[in-house]
């Protein structure tokens, strides 16, 4: 996913489903508040409940 993609969900109950360091697919509902670039990191999600790489998104699905 690229950041272009990821501001249609901004200010939005997403269901975000992501890869944790382990490789395994972990889905967690979010309030997405920003996308942010992190020099030396890359794009972010910046979400009420926790930060995701971008890099590491498999799906988003908006709830409402």
């Amino acid at each position: 996913m690229v950041i272009a993609e990821a501001k249609r969900y901004l200010g939005r109950h997403c269901s975000v489903t992501f890869r944790d360091r382990r490789g395994d697919e972990v889905t967690k509902t979010l309030h997405l508040h920003d996308v942010q670039f992190v020099p030396l990191y890359g794009a972010y999600l910046i979400g009420d409940i926790e930060d995701v790489c971008l890099d590491r998104v498999t799906n988003i699905c908006s709830l409402e």
